[in-house]
């Protein structure tokens, strides 16, 4: 079996396993218009699409790792456990904007570009979110500045 259809494989089953938890969320009270299932459930059906395609289209052998691929996953890794820890208490904008910088820097930009992209995005998706769709997003320690 090439790696492209295992890939596609647990691309899958992690779909299923998405769409499962996300499936029973609801909120005691209606806070949001989309609900708390919309995320995991639309992450699933992308996820289980690009599976599909995989699993279905999938062919050959892995080619040979670059050389130092193990270091930016692993800094990406702790990157994300950061995000998450300091999603609340930092808040979305500057949380995401550091992550941003962060995954920039390991896919090869610049510190300028990464911290403007960064800051682009971080911005640019909380006035989408909060403003445009009323998802409420934690705003930290900007507070009342956002």
């Amino acid at each position: 079996m090439s790696t492209d259809r295992t890939l596609g494989g647990l691309a899958l089953l992690m779909a299923l396993v998405i769409a499962g938890f996300g499936w029973g969320l609801v909120a005691p009270f209606a806070y949001e218009p989309v609900g708390p299932s919309a995320f995991p459930l639309v992450t699933a059906a992308l996820i289980g699409g690009c599976g599909l395609v995989l699993l279905l289209r999938g062919t050959g052998r892995a080619e040979p790792g670059v050389p130092g691929a193990g270091r930016g996953v692993l800094i990406l890794s702790a990157t994300l456990l950061a995000y998450a820890v300091l999603f609340q208490p930092l808040g979305f904008v500057l949380s995401t904007a550091a992550m941003s910088l962060v995954t920039a820097r390991v896919f090869g930009a610049t510190w300028a570009q990464g911290l403007v992209v960064g800051s682009i995005l971080a911005l640019g998706s909380f006035l989408l979110f909060d403003h445009g769709l009323d998802v409420v997003l934690p705003t930290g320690v900007l507070g009342e500045l956002l």
